[in-house]
């Protein structure tokens, strides 16, 4: 079993390779203009240009029109689009592009609904916040399904996580800033060999 890790958030060429060197399997960007994090397509597509081939790109967006989907994917050449997953039922998509659709906890969430071809995001009610998932319902959605944890996760309640939930994979994004919308290069790298750390010992376990 490896887990896929997700570094999102991403602006910055350091932020950028210490993901990959540290062996990222997915990269976000984020084109949400209220967000801290918030990329533009052609600064992105600089980023995205260093990212090599067997790690994945994410156009991560929060209820776009066609026109802005358009324009994001006109731009840059990613393997996922990331949003809602009822956004979906209004967008289309390049047949090169894959969903990543994003299921939000809530007391009342039923994990039957998660389409998780080829694999699903579930988070808190609000991105970027850095406030943890409920773990209990968050186990519940990843027994079912091929879900990528998002939500409040960090070096220091990662591996509680990961013992408790044991999810397809992890995304995090405020747990590897120093302040809000910058990255630290050395909290991606530590993030990710915690991740690989606890896949070495489940796999020799």
């Amino acid at each position: 079993m490896k887990t896929k890790i997700k570094i999102c958030g991403l602006t910055t060429k350091e932020a950028v390779l210490a993901a990959i060197n540290g062996g990222a399997d997915m990269l976000g960007f984020v084109f949400v203009e209220s967000s801290p994090r918030y990329i533009s397509p052609k600064q992105a597509r600089a980023l995205i240009d260093l990212i090599p081939s067997g790690i994945d790109s994410v156009a991560v967006m929060l209820h776009p029109t066609q026109d802005e989907v358009n324009t994001v994917l006109h731009h840059l050449d990613v393997s996922y689009l990331q949003t809602d997953a009822n956004d979906f039922d209004s967008i289309d998509l390049k047949t090169s592009v894959q969903s990543l659709r994003v299921y939000r906890d809530s007391e009342v969430f039923d994990p039957k609904v998660i389409d998780d071809n080829p694999f699903a995001l579930f988070e808190g009610p609000l991105s970027g916040t850095g406030n943890l998932v409920n773990l209990e319902r968050s186990k519940k959605a990843c027994d079912l399904k091929k879900v990528i944890l998002a939500g409040g996760l960090d070096s220091k309640n990662l591996k509680e996580v990961l013992n408790h939930v044991r999810p397809f994979g992890v995304d995090v994004s405020t747990g590897v800033e120093v302040e809000r919308g910058t990255k630290s290069k050395q909290k991606i790298i530590e993030f990710i060999r915690m991740v690989r750390a606890f896949d070495e010992e489940i796999n020799n376990g």
